[in-house]
């Protein structure tokens, strides 16, 4: 029996493509604040359940809702996640809002599965927690797949098993460690789950 029973997946880069222009939105919350920052992500987390985060996130939010005119489905994704869901418990964690992420869901198909927005957590470690207790898994039972180095890290952090979608080829083993499996698209994984590499002993 394969030791994989759930399959938490990101969402933006990952399943989908979001066409929305960052520099623009990080202008405008720098306006709005007052402030400058690096890294719309931390800011994020920073503020979090605070009455800025609100601000922010509705701002945020606006450019979600407007981008999904252009909404690109990524290697198939709405056909993989209907096959992979007759085998395993699915999940998504996001840095996007709730409003755009349950549209985007309806869009791919896959209504009625467990979902963790900006909303609910502000740390992917939180996000990928709430869904490891809404389906009743242990961590080693799941495999968490991202675009991101934050994405693996935070599901080897809790125990979970991990893939990195790098479809840009950055990832250098000496600069970003190990531990994970790396893959360049989605294609490569219903191959990459019959292999084997995630069963018990």
């Amino acid at each position: 029996m394969s030791k994989v029973q759930g399959i938490i997946f990101d969402l933006d880069r990952t399943l989908v493509h979001l066409s929305i222009d960052w520099g623009k939105v990080v202008s405008r919350i720098e306006d709005l604040l007052g402030v400058e920052f690096k890294s719309l992500l931390e800011l994020v987390t920073r503020i979090w359940d605070t009455e800025k985060f609100e601000v922010v996130s509705r701002t945020i939010e606006e450019y979600e809702l407007a981008s999904l005119s252009q909404l690109e489905f990524l290697d198939d994704s709405p056909e993989l996640l209907r096959e992979l869901s007759s085998k395993y418990r699915l999940g998504v964690v996001t840095f996007q809002g709730a409003n755009v992420t349950r549209i985007i869901i309806e869009r791919l198909g896959i209504q009625g599965i467990p979902i963790a927005t900006r909303d609910d957590e502000a740390t992917r470690i939180g996000q990928i927690k709430l869904i490891l207790s809404n389906v009743q898994l242990h961590a080693t039972e799941v495999l968490v797949i991202g675009d991101k180095l934050n994405d693996v890290y935070s599901a080897l952090e809790l125990g979970c098993n991990a893939v990195l979608i790098d479809r840009k080829n950055f990832y250098d083993p000496n600069r970003h460690g190990s531990g994970f499996t790396v893959i360049s698209n989605l294609k490569g994984l219903p191959t990459l789950l019959s292999s084997g590499i995630f069963s018990s002993e």
